[in-house]
Formats: C-alpha cells, structure tokens, sequence
C-alpha cells in the first residue's frame, strides 16, 4: 500500500500568512500512525520553509516539488516536471506525473491535461495553478489530480476552500482511492470525499 500527500499553491507569504492549523492537524493526524510513502507539492511555495521542513518531517521517501509561475522564493530551482514510477503486481507500470500546470491555457483545461499525460505516458497527472481542487478522469483513462491551495489563496478561478489529496495506491489489487479534504470555514471543519478507482490494462477505470 502506497500512501501519498498531495498539497501545493501555499503562496506564503504573499496571498497568505501560514497554513490553516486545522489543515496541518488534518495531516498530522494522518501521518501520526505512519509517514506518507510519497509527497507531490504542486509549486507556487512562494517562501514556506518551515511548511516545507514540515512535509519533509512527515515523507517518508520522497517529496516531489515542482517550480510555480510565481516561486521567486524556496521553490525557484525545482523542476517543471517530475514523475514517480510504481510498479505492481505482475509487473504493471503506474506511472505518476506532477506540473504545476502554468502552460495549460485557460488554466486546468482537462484536454491539454489529458494531452500532456498522454505525451509523458502518465497515469495519473498532478497539477496545480487553478487553485480549484478537484478528482477528475478522463474518457481515455487518465486520472487528473488538483488539491486545490492549501491556504485557499486567491487565484481569477479559486475556490477559496483550502484543501488536499490523500492518494493511496494499493500495488497488490491495483485499486486505487482519492480523498479531498476540504476547508470550510465558516464552520472551521474539514469535509472529505472518497473517490475510487482501479487501474487495469494501463488505464484507470471508475469503481
């Protein structure tokens, strides 16, 4: 079983002064029985070094960073792209891609996704940049992945709700679940959806 964090977009401190605490319980909480195998930050960092000292505190293995439009701060030297490959039972590749997705135009467009996915040959695509969360499969079988801001930062399509991903991936059954977690706050509560998935004959199908 393999369990990663996705989070990005904090824009700290310019859009926003720190991580909402609920959302840092939410994912001490989470971390507290056992470190994320794997962490996929979408960029747009700004300058969070205790945020980021944080993510790395509670990985495991590897965070996997990627350079926003607006990283002039801690993030500035991490790649546009990067891409986890997991191996599973029988031999099958899942192969896992992160962008923050500046290039996309208009922004989290779901073909020039599905198009980068494709030319990459990945199946599940993370990104960022809208800070509009969301859980979205395409016809051809491409899982496309956006936590949202973690600080609900302002962006011309935001949701202004922080939140995030929990990706878990089981390499045994191939099935794979999707949580969003997302911040309301008016009530200062959390809400969750479950997604799931299944990853058969190199694509992945809704369950």
């Amino acid at each position: 079983m393999i369990r990663c964090l996705v989070i990005g977009d904090s824009h700290i401190p310019r859009r926003a002064t720190e991580i909402p605490p609920k959302v840092i319980q939410k994912i001490t909480d989470l971390s507290a029985s056992e470190n994320f195998d794997y962490t996929f930050f979408t960029g747009d960092e700004i300058n969070a070094p205790k945020f980021m000292k944080f993510l790395n505190d509670i990985t495991k293995k590897d965070v996997f960073k990627v350079i926003g439009n607006m990283d002039y701060g801690g993030n500035r030297d991490a790649p546009v792209h990067e891409k986890l490959d997991i191996t599973l039972k029988e031999g099958d590749i899942l192969r896992i891609g992160l962008t923050h997705g500046a290039q996309i135009s208009p922004r989290g467009d779901h073909d020039q996704l599905g198009s980068l996915a494709a030319e990459k040959q990945y199946s599940i695509l993370i990104s960022g940049h809208t800070h509009h969360e969301e859980v979205f499969l395409s016809r051809k079988g491409t899982l496309l992945l956006n936590p949202g801001s973690a600080t609900g930062a302002w962006s011309f399509v935001a949701s202004g709700i922080p939140s995030f991903l929990i990706l878990v991936i089981d390499d045994q059954t191939q099935d794979i679940s999707v949580c969003l977690y997302r911040l309301k706050k008016s009530r200062n509560q959390l809400e969750e959806s479950t997604y799931y998935f299944l990853f058969k004959n190199h694509q992945i199908q809704q369950k």
